[in-house]
């Protein structure tokens, strides 16, 4: 009896010992039932791996081939990762029998092709992940029993197309990435037994277009990535059966018009990224109401106008990019309904001015960028009444002035950028020099703010005092007494002659500028009336004088008034132009 107990127990150790073995000599085992066979020291893959494991990890090795029946008898396998290896051949029943198995990741090797069975043991595998390998086609029934995983990677391979009905049998898939292949195509109805997708990503590819219902039976999709392709063209219900998106991206691509309607019933749309295309237009029906989009990136495009109205049904974006664009024209009410919008980018278009009233809806407006255009005037007005605005930037335009209190509403003015435009320092910039005095901290490097007229150019115009500015005026007077010496002084000892006018009055007082030569008497007096014609030759020359400086007077006066004349056009102009643009109701 004894003999026989101890035969058994002999036996049954043997047993144990055969079913859940040692752990391998190259590989460790960090907890029961995992195995971890890592390293570049592996060049095969052991064949004494316990077969009860639950986890299998072989990652970072020499292994090229994983061969048949190594793995068939792990039937509790639930996790397989076989990642970063030199892996190029994968035998064709090698995941046979594998039949708990839920994830399964072989990332990162240099698999080419996979054989069509390969994968008919795994019904309840939930995740595959094929990314980052060489795989250059699908075998079309390589998934067809794999209608339990939820999430596919097929990213960074370099599939060209993908074969009808490969994904047909995958009803509970969620997540598909395709990214980063050379998928030149997409079968029409290639989606269309995946009414369960949420996630679909398709970016660097060589996509030139979307067929047309290819998204519409994918009811459930929430996110769709499609940047990074050739896409030029998009048809108007290319998102028609896709009410849950919230993640759309779309740029960089190469579309040039966005259709009507395209973005009209998509609610529930919070990401959507459009720039670096080839937008030359937008229009007001381009995008339907989205009450959770918080930001809009449309920069990097062609765009040359801003129509009424375009953005009027994104009532919760805070972010707007339109920079680098060309966009030379802004309709007064192009921004209406932007209540919520914290940020403005605008830079690096052509603009040379502003409606005064474009900014007037933007009630909680905080940063706007302007810089690298070619801003040659802003209106008094443009931020009349915004006292969230925080930050501006206007630095590189062709701005030479500001009007006076300009900056007067921005009572919150955090920082302003005005350096890099070709300031004109006379005293039309007094208002300005005084407020950058008194605002120093707001600037920057203030020094950067300098003239780009004579006797100034180059000098900050923080460093120009009041009476040098207002002095400009006169820095020309000698020109100007000499402009205006039409004039017979009767002193037989001076002759004056005209010299050029300013370029300010070359065109308005041309009848001043030509020569005149004072007749040259000579006087030869006799002794009894040398006294008398002295003092009548100081009285002389005291009126003349006299007579100079009124005439000198009056030519200021007149170049002042014509100055200001030509100023007011030109303000008159631009408020004309509002007008004449902005809308009959005026309402935001």
């Amino acid at each position: 009896m004894k003999w026989n107990l101890f035969i058994h127990l002999i036996v049954s150790s043997f047993a144990i010992n055969l079913v859940h073995g040692q752990c391998p000599s190259d590989c460790i085992c960090p907890r029961p039932g995992q195995v971890d066979c890592s390293g570049p020291d592996i060049l095969v893959i052991p064949d004494n791996i316990p077969q009860n494991i639950r986890t299998l990890q072989i990652v970072n090795t020499e292994v090229t081939e994983l061969p048949n029946g190594i793995l068939q008898n792990m039937t509790a396998l639930l996790i397989l990762r076989i990642e970063k290896n030199e892996l190029s051949t994968v035998g064709s029943t090698a995941f046979h029998n594998l039949i708990s198995l839920r994830y399964l990741s072989l990332a990162n090797n240099r698999l080419q092709e996979l054989h069509g069975n390969l994968f008919k043991d795994l019904a309840k595998l939930e995740t595959l992940i094929l990314s980052n390998n060489q795989i250059n086609q699908i075998h079309p029934s390589l998934f067809t029993a794999l209608s339990n995983v939820k999430d596919l990677q097929l990213l960074g391979n370099n599939l060209e197309s993908i074969p009808v009905g490969v994904f047909d049998q995958m009803s509970g898939l969620l997540k598909l990435n395709l990214a980063k292949n050379n998928i030149r195509y997409l079968p029409p109805q290639a989606m269309d037994n995946l009414a369960k997708l949420q996630t679909l990503r398709l970016y660097e590819n060589q996509l030139q277009d979307i067929p047309a219902g290819f998204l519409k039976k994918l009811s459930s999709l929430q996110e769709v990535a499609l940047h990074s392709n050739k896409i030029n063209t998009l048809s108007a219900d290319t998102f028609s059966g896709n009410p849950y998106l919230q993640r759309v991206f779309l740029s960089n691509n190469e579309v040039e018009t966005l259709p009507q309607g395209i973005f009209l019933n998509l609610p529930e749309i919070t990401k959507l990224t459009l720039y670096g295309n080839a937008l030359k237009e937008l229009n007001s029906e381009v995008f339907g109401p989205m009450p959770k989009l918080k930001e809009l990136w449309l920069y990097d495009n062609q765009l040359e106008v801003l129509t009424d109205n375009v953005f009027s049904n994104l009532t919760e974006i805070v972010l707007l990019v339109i920079s680098k664009n060309r966009i030379h024209s802004i309709s007064t009410h192009a921004f209406y309904g932007l209540k919520e919008l914290q940020e403005l980018s605008l830079h690096t278009n052509i603009l040379t001015t502003l409606d005064q009233d474009v900014l007037k809806c933007l009630p909680k407006l905080q940063n706007i960028s302007l810089h690298s255009n070619k801003i040659e005037y802003l209106p008094g007005a443009l931020f009349k009444n915004m006292d969230t605005v925080m930050n501006i930037q206007l630095q590189n335009n062709s701005l030479e002035n500001i009007p006076d209190g300009f900056f007067d509403s921005l009572v919150q003015l955090h920082e302003v950028k005005l350096y890099e435009n070709p300031w004109k320092c006379d005293h039309n910039l007094l208002s300005l020099k005084n407020w950058i005095s008194e605002n120093m901290n707001k600037l920057g490097n203030h020094s950067q703010l300098v003239c780009t007229n004579p006797p100034f150019n180059g000098y900050p115009i923080s460093e120009l005092s009041e009476q040098q500015l207002t002095s400009q005026d006169f820095t020309e007077e000698p020109d100007l007494f000499q402009s205006t010496s039409n004039y017979d002084t009767s002193s037989p000892e001076k002759t004056y002659h005209t010299a050029t006018m300013p370029s300010l009055t070359d065109t308005t007082m041309s009848h001043d500028s030509e020569d005149v030569s004072i007749a040259d008497e000579t006087l030869v007096p006799d002794d009894d009336a040398k006294d008398n014609g002295r003092v009548k030759m100081t009285g002389g020359v005291v009126i003349a004088i006299i007579v100079l400086c009124c005439i000198a007077l009056v030519a200021a006066a007149i170049a002042c008034i014509l100055f200001n004349r030509r100023k007011k056009s030109h303000v008159v102009l631009m408020r004309m132009k509002q007008q004449n643009e902005s809308n009959k109701n005026g309402e935001c």
